[in-house]
This record gives structure tokens, sequence and C-alpha cells, in this order.
């Protein structure tokens, strides 16, 4: 892995040679910001920030010609369209007189823009902040919206909840008799549970030890990822260095590594077949028992995820105050308070899917539809074992076979084929193949119906005391796999220069299928004592609590994340330096802060619903 980051480093470092630095020098910033405080500290200031298409204020014009010729490249940010926060009063006293704000601000660039010859229209205008609203902002005394009251009002009663169960805990002592709600609140008890192995427990169980590591790398992953896309995201000090780095093949590992999401959907459904199946050993297994299995899948995700979407879209926005941060984190406060019933129902990725509040929630909606059909699927096909392995195979293909059907028909295109900088910068807004195939959960299906397979496999595996480790050539794969996934990876940057239709249908239908399948075969030879360098990295028993931890951290990262990078006042050095630290200030706090999200709400509420359902079936 320095390896990698070593090659990224050196990419950092090159020049790019599509054109001069002496031409690039005549280009005007992509992204300028006047000073905040400082402005708005002034009586009768006005602070606007938008975006301006610009246009030659005159004909011939070479440096427009030269800004659109650069802008064709997709590696390119579009440098005909300008991103600027001006201090206005400042800026342009004379327009004082100017009643209308947004007629002020497109009128102050054009002062600035003639310099240049160009001619800048107003395309969008973020916001425009008098001294008046930022003085009343900072001194309100208004009381909280009826919003916050209610997450206040949730928040104090888990900590209450919390409170109760604990003390009812500590006071009971060992008694075995305890009331099992109450107890589900403890704190100790959680933790307990929280910091536990499967070392002197279920064997069966113990083999799954390695999946905690699996999920912590994935979500460093994944934080890595989101920390690159906040800065290409927010203004940037020095552009040229994102469009430099995106040429490198190695950054496909972020740009198409993207997929490795996929793992998480496979490992939800392998556990969810094995553990339906080992119950099914001592349980009969029927359709009444399909509500019991969604109310405990809601009430794992529910809590944690309704509390970040709610503070999210309640309290956010009140942590700090700037430039970026009201462009950016004030914006996704209001998507989050537009769609906060969306996300409730896991319908965020299905309705208005470009309003995107936590961009990574599109996972947890795919993660619960796909859960519903996979519980379905295994309560079936559990009463026919001797055919499962056979149907979940053919479904697997079909699913493929819909993905490609479906890209053909709307012309959809697999995410490496327009994980361009422009691109990431809007989080793919306008591009249908991110919200209709990247975010929609039949884009998903080959990954659940493989993880079913796997979850059937090993089940079986285990009932007819089959052992891999007696089988020497299964080791080729299983040790081939990892390489093969960078291998797969990597690729992308190859595969985005085959325009063919034949061939973008087919690696639409095909990418996420073949990571699943090579992940697949590492998590089957994991789990059947198949060795390696791997297994006994993820294996590491300082990875259990983290993994189970997976969740909180999940819903937490990109609110962590995106308040470090957006309460900068000024346009953001990008460097491979700035995007490591803010990727390991965003994972040590999120780990952090998943602590007592786990603890007080996430482990409490799922033991609380498991209780209650054990009570009612005994009763029935």
């Amino acid at each position: 892995m320095k390896l990698w980051w070593w090659l990224l480093l050196l990419a950092a470092q090159t020049q790019a040679r599509d054109v001069t630095d002496e031409e690039y020098a005549q280009f005007p910033r992509l992204f300028h910001l006047d000073e905040w405080e400082t402005c708005l500290a002034r009586p009768g200031a006005l602070y606007c920030l938008g975006t301006f298409s610009v246009e030659p204020l005159r004909q011939p014009s070479p440096l427009y010609n030269m800004l659109k010729e650069y802008s064709m490249d997709p590696h390119h940010f579009n440098r005909t369209q300008l991103h600027r926060g001006y201090c206005v009063s400042s800026r342009c006293p004379g327009l004082a007189g100017e009643r209308n704000a947004s007629r002020r601000f497109e009128h102050c660039a054009a002062q600035w823009a003639r310099r240049v010859a160009l001619r800048p229209r107003l395309a969008q205008l973020r916001f425009c902040r008098s001294h008046a609203q930022h003085v009343a902002r900072a001194h309100s005394h208004e009381p909280p919206q009826r919003a916050q009251r209610m997450f206040l009002l949730a928040v104090t009663a888990i900590l209450f909840c919390n409170v109760v169960g604990t003390a009812y805990d500590v006071l009971t002592g060992d008694n075995a008799k305890k009331n099992p709600v109450l107890v589900s609140w403890s704190i100790p008890s959680n933790w307990r549970r929280l910091t536990a192995s499967y070392e002197d427990g279920d064997p069966r169980l113990a083999a799954l030890s390695p999946v905690q590591g699996v999920r912590v790398f994935l979500m460093l992953l994944i934080m890595a990822t989101h920390s690159g896309c906040i800065h290409d995201m927010l203004y940037l000090y020095n552009p040229r260095w994102i469009e430099q780095v995106a040429r490198h093949p190695v950054l496909m590992i972020f740009l198409n590594g993207t997929s490795v999401v996929q793992v998480f959907v496979l490992l939800s459904n392998f556990l969810l077949a094995y553990n339906l199946l080992l119950y099914s050993k001592d349980n009969s297994i029927s359709f009444r028992l399909l509500p019991y299995i969604t109310v405990k899948r809601i009430a794992r995700i529910s809590p944690v995820y309704l509390l970040v979407v709610g503070y999210a879209a309640t309290w956010w926005p009140s942590l700090s105050s700037g430039p970026q941060w009201t462009a950016a984190v004030a914006a996704e406060s209001d998507a989050c308070k537009r769609k906060f019933w969306t996300h409730a129902l896991y319908l965020n990725n299905l309705i208005n899917p470009e309003d995107i509040c936590l961009v990574q929630t599109w996972f947890l909606a795919v993660d619960m539809q796909l859960y519903v059909l996979a519980s379905v699927l295994t309560v079936v096909l559990a009463r026919h074992r001797t055919r499962a392995l056979r149907v979940l195979a053919a479904l697997a293909c079909l699913s493929c076979v819909l993905n490609g059907v479906l890209a053909y028909i709307f012309n959809w295109k697999s995410i490496v084929y327009f994980a361009y900088p422009n691109n990431v910068r809007t989080m793919y807004a306008g591009i249908p193949s991110f919200s209709w195939l990247y975010q929609a959960p039949w884009g998903s299906l080959p990954a659940c119906l493989i993880g079913l397979f796997l979850g059937f496999l090993h089940y079986e595996m285990q009932e007819n005391g089959v052992k891999l480790t007696a089988y020497k050539w299964v080791r080729v794969p299983y040790h081939l796999s990892p390489p093969l996934i960078m291998w797969w990876v990597l690729s992308g940057g190859a595969v985005r220069t085959q325009l063919a239709p034949w061939f973008t249908v087919t690696y639409a239908a095909l990418e996420r299928p073949v990571l699943s399948l090579l992940a697949g075969a590492i998590l089957i030879g994991m789990v059947n004592g198949l060795e390696g360098w791997l297994k006994h990295i993820f294996a590491w028993r300082g990875w259990f609590a983290l993994g189970r931890m997976s969740l909180s951290v999940l819903l937490l990262h990109w609110c962590i994340n995106l308040s470090i990078a957006a309460s900068r006042p000024q346009p953001i050095y990008s460097s491979l330096l700035s995007a490591v630290v803010d990727w390991l200030a965003t994972s040590c706090l999120s780990y952090a802060a998943a602590v007592p999200l786990t603890l007080l709400l996430e482990m409490p509420a799922l033991r609380t619903v498991n209780s209650l359902l054990m009570n009612k079936q005994k009763q029935a």
C-alpha cells in the first residue's frame, strides 16, 4: 500500500504538459474567496458567493479560446465557469445604490472580468449575506426551532434510558432474573458485548472473525475516498493539482474503487443466509418469520440512521460559519430537511436521488431494499436446499443480464466513465448513471445474490463435512483474488478509453459482479480455514470492536469530514499531505464519536427489540 501512495506522490509532483506554465498563468483563478469575517464586520457589508459563466468580451479572444479548449479535456475542471466569493460592498463600493443583491454581485464581477476581456453571467447564486444578517445570526437569542427541539428531546430520552438501564444493572448485580429490556440500556453490559470476541464461543461464529477486519478496512477506504471527494467539491487554491493527479492510474483505487461498497452488500447477505440456515437447524422456517427479520433489521439501522440525519437537518449548520460552510454544510442540511421522510422509509435513493443528503446513505437504502428481498429468497430456498445453489447462481446471472439490458436501454455507464473532477465536484449531478445504476438496488442485486449463494455454500460445506484445506487447488484462486481485485480496479483507466456501446454495456453489467466474486473467493476461503497474510491481518482481535461500530462510523464520517474541510475560510490547498491529514483526522474522530453512539443507541435499541420479540415468541 505504501508503494501506491509513493506513486501517487510522484504523480502529484509532475507537471501536466497540456498547457505550458506561461499559458496557465494567464488563466483567471478558478476559485476565489474574499475575507469573510473582515467583510461582514463592517456596517452595510454584503458578501455573495456564486458561479459565473464567462464569455469573450470581444472577438477574437485568445484567452477564452484557450479556456474553452482546456475545459474540453474531461480530466480538467470547466474553466469557463468561475467560482467567486466576493465582499461586494468593499470590492465594488460604487454599486452600493443597486438594491438587487444578485445584480450587484454580477456587475461587481463584470468590473473585474473586463480586465481580462471576459463577460461574466451569474449562472448560480449560492447565497448573499448582509452585515445585518450576519450580526443577527451571531447574536440571535431565538428559541430552537421545532425540529431542533425534537432532536434534543430524542437525545435526552436516549440519555435517560441509559442512565436508568445502567443504574438498574449495577444495583441488581448478578441477579439472573434481570429485566432484559432495562439491561439492554446498560452501558457496562453493552461495552462487554462491544469488546467481546468469538474465541471462546461457537466455533462456527469464531470462523467469521475476519469479517470485522474486512469491515474496518472497507470503512477506511471509503473515508479516504470521501476525503478526496470533499476536497474536489469545495473551493480549491490549486485545482491544477487535482487535474494532474486525476490522470494517474493509481487514482483508480479511489475513483473506480468505490465499487468495493459491494463487499458490504456481499457480507450482509452472506451473514443473513448463513445465520438463517443455522436457525433452521433447530427451528422451523416460514414466512411468519419475515416480519421479525425485517423489524430486527430496522431496529439495527434506523435509530442511529435517523439520529444522524436528524442532526444534519437541524443543528449541523449552527456548528460554524464561513463562505464554504454556508455553501456546503447549510445546503446539505436543507436537503436533509427536505428528504428526512425518504430516509425514514429507506427510499432516498429512489425519490429525488439527485437531491443528496449525506451521500453515503444511498447504501443503507439499497441494503434495506435488498435485505427484504434476500430474506424472502432465503426463507423459500431454506426449505429447498438441494436446489438453492443452482437457483441462486441462475438468479445472479440473470441480474447481470438485467443490468446490461437496462444500461443498453437508458445508456447507463459504469462510474469509471464519468468519475472526473468536474463531475465529482457536483457529486455527479445530472448524470443518470449515478442515480439510477450506481445508487439503485438493481445495481447491487448481483452482489446480494452472490452473498446469498456463498452463505448457502458455506453452510452446505459445514453440514457435509467438506474441508477446503484438503483441496490444494482451492488455494490458487484464494491467493490470486487480492491481486486480481487490485488489477480489476486499476484497469478502470484503460476501460474508460473503450467507448464502443457493446463494451460499455458489458462492463456496466459485469464490473460489480466480478469484484464481488473475487471478494467472495477470499471470504469463503477465510471462513473455511485457508490461511494467508490477509487472513492474519483481518482476524486480529483489535478489529472486533471497530468492526462492530461500522454503521455508526459510516453515518458519522461524512459530517465530520465535511465539517473539517468546509470550516476553512479560504480555498483549500489540496495535496497528498492535506488529503491524508483530513482522512486521518476524520477516521480518528469518527471512531471516537462512534463509541458513544454505538453504546448508547445502536446496541441498546437492537437488544430491546430482540428482547421484546423473544417475549412475544414465547407467549405465542
